[in-house]
């Protein structure tokens, strides 16, 4: 047996000598061992991440049946402890077994086994080897010693390949937590900027993967560029030792497709000590569509599509701030002269559709386009700077008033109506903008007392 023994040690040696762990290697070293100890045959288990044991290899003499896969919690919690800190375990019918054992050798349909186990450094099972026998026959001494020898060069063999695997599961999954995050993420060299990495919902848009490795950033990002780009925020990223200093956020529009990101950039080690730079972005296309949608809807009519109180007094404000000394404004109030009379007579969707055919036509008007706000209900406020004059303004007036002076038709009928017009003048009657609406709507007010249908400058009565 010590003579046997040594070429099996030996032979074994140089069959698993090898790097590549390969799964012929296995199924001979499994006959091998089952030859020289009468095993009627030897199987290799291996844990996938669901805790299950699956059948690798096997070497069974014809007729012998074996477990295609099993749950490790099949195996007792306290046995399998046991299991992992011995070499190996023999089991055989009717040797006053435990119900753990017996539950083992039931599994395997074996009436005697031998069962080694592949761990890691926290003696956590990964792997079982197992040989059986349909025959009790105690080992002897020299079999026992063989077999402390010769298993645990096969489970190093083995677990080699249960260490490249786990690292592959835990690899694949980083890459499928990363492809799957909603974010997209590149990682390029800091100084030469060549692409290092990208996950496949970056790379998806420019045609995948094959299209950034191996190049540089700009040169997928914005074909034709032939230099890092102006904004790229690289220097942000470091201190003034080149170390890494903290992410740095920014918004980013793609230019092909007009989506919207919220970019993150970072500079971090790469896996071989070489300063790295790191982008992750989020698509925010459609948060920028609803902050765009929150700012239209505070700043524009919902009726009119025209610009808002809020818009004017902005608007007004920024005009006037850009009025160099001597610079003159107008401000015209605008109110609709029996406007109650459409809604009481043909109803409020009547007033609604009047009001929106009266704000198509200011926006016709050259002179207001860009200019001509609804202050609310049926009132409407102009704002008009530059080289205009009181006659510009009163030839304005005239224009409008005769427009009134025709029915507007509606699909309730045709109404008629007019307009009242108050005129506050900057800077004489006010340099605010709430002066100059004030003053605008007392204009306006006395055109109304005095019957409606006119023109009044704050400066003069009503006609």
């Amino acid at each position: 047996m010590e003579e046997t023994g040594a070429k099996l040690i030996l032979a074994l040696a140089e069959l698993l000598g090898a790097k590549q762990v390969e799964t012929d290697v296995i199924d001979r070293a499994l006959a091998m061992i089952s030859s020289e100890f009468a095993f009627d045959g030897g199987l290799v288990y291996e844990l996938d991440q669901y805790n299950v044991l699956h059948l690798k290899e096997h070497s069974l003499r014809s007729g012998f049946t074996c477990q295609p896969s099993f749950d490790l919690d099949e195996i007792d919690a306290a046995y399998r402890s046991y299991l992992a800190q011995e070499i190996f375990v023999l089991l055989e019918q009717g040797q006053n077994n435990t119900a753990a054992e017996e539950a083992l050798l039931q599994l395997f349909a074996a009436r005697s086994l031998v069962v080694g186990s592949v761990v890691d450094e926290n003696l956590q099972i990964y792997g079982l080897l197992v040989f059986v026998r349909q025959t009790v026959r105690p080992l002897t001494a020299a079999e026992h010693r063989l077999l402390t020898t010769v298993l645990p060069m096969f489970g190093r063999y083995l677990g080699v390949r249960v260490y490249r695997n786990r690292l592959a599961f835990a690899s694949n999954s980083l890459e499928s937590i990363l492809d799957n995050t909603g974010i997209d993420i590149y990682v390029n060299d800091f100084y030469n900027h060549d692409i290092l990495y990208a996950n496949k919902s970056m790379a998806a848009p420019y045609g995948g993967i094959a299209q950034f490795l191996g190049r540089k950033c700009w040169e997928v990002l914005f074909p034709g560029q032939n230099g890092p780009c102006s904004f790229c925020p690289q220097q942000k990223l470091i201190d003034e030792n080149g170390e890494p200093t903290k992410i740095y956020s920014w918004d980013y529009q793609r230019p092909f497709d007009g989506s919207w990101f919220r970019v993150f950039s970072a500079a971090f080690r790469w896996v071989d000590g070489r300063l790295a730079h790191v982008v992750s972005s989020a698509d925010i296309t459609e948060n920028k569509h609803n902050e765009a949608l929150i700012e239209y809807l505070a700043n524009y009519d919902a009726l009119t599509e025209l610009p808002n109180r809020r818009m004017l007094v902005q608007e007004c404000e920024r005009r006037l701030a850009q009025l160099e000394d001597g610079g003159k404004g107008y401000l015209l109030f605008f109110d609709i002269d029996g406007f109650k009379n459409i809604n009481d007579t043909f109803g409020h969707e009547a007033g609604d559709e009047f009001l929106v055919q009266l704000g198509q036509f200011f926006l016709g008007i050259p002179m207001l386009k860009g200019s001509i706000y609804r202050n609310g209900g049926d009132e409407f406020v102009a704002i008009i700077d530059g080289d205009k004059t009181e006659d510009h303004i009163r030839n304005l007036a005239g224009f409008i008033h005769r427009r009134f002076n025709k029915p507007w038709q509606l699909k309730s009928g045709a109404v008629f109506c007019n307009v009242s017009i108050g005129v506050a003048r900057y800077p004489e009657d006010g340099r605010k903008v709430e002066e100059l609406l004030l003053k605008a709507d007392q204009a306006m007010y006395r055109v109304k007392k005095a019957g409606g249908k006119g023109i009044c400058f704050d400066y003069e009565q009503a006609d």
